[in-house]
């Protein structure tokens, strides 16, 4: 499977300031299977998000997120639209190395709504 861009324009639960962040633009840097599915994807994010959470001082930016889609019979590749996905921060950037989904190195954070852009469009 190519590479592909991923745009999540909406959070329907999550962190208020993560809403006030869309639209959100990532690409694609490899699939990451976990224990329980093999669809997750590690995205590095175009521009970095703010994590804040004032009741455990947490104040960091975020470079990359690992998503999957919510329902089993969807999921995130290129020319797919608005599939309600999982959104997880990732909080230790060594995840790059790997080759299996480590629960410990992010944070599930939302879902949201995203859609899988074809690296020739607009944003590409």
């Amino acid at each position: 499977m190519k590479p592909f861009k991923v745009e999540i324009t909406e959070i329907t639960k999550g962190p208020k300031e993560l809403k006030l962040q869309l639209p959100i633009y990532a690409h694609e840097l490899q699939p990451i299977p976990g224990i329980a599915r093999p669809d997750y994807i590690l995205a590095k994010l175009n521009s970095p998000i703010l994590w804040v959470d004032e009741k455990k001082r947490i104040n960091k930016e975020i470079k990359f997120v690992v998503l999957c889609s919510k329902f089993k019979d969807q999921s995130l590749k290129s020319g797919v639209k608005n599939i309600t996905v999982a959104i997880a921060y990732v909080i230790d950037n060594t995840i790059e190395k790997d080759v299996l989904l480590d629960f410990k190195k992010c944070k599930y954070i939302a879902v949201g709504v995203a859609s899988g852009i074809s690296k020739w469009n607009i944003f590409g």
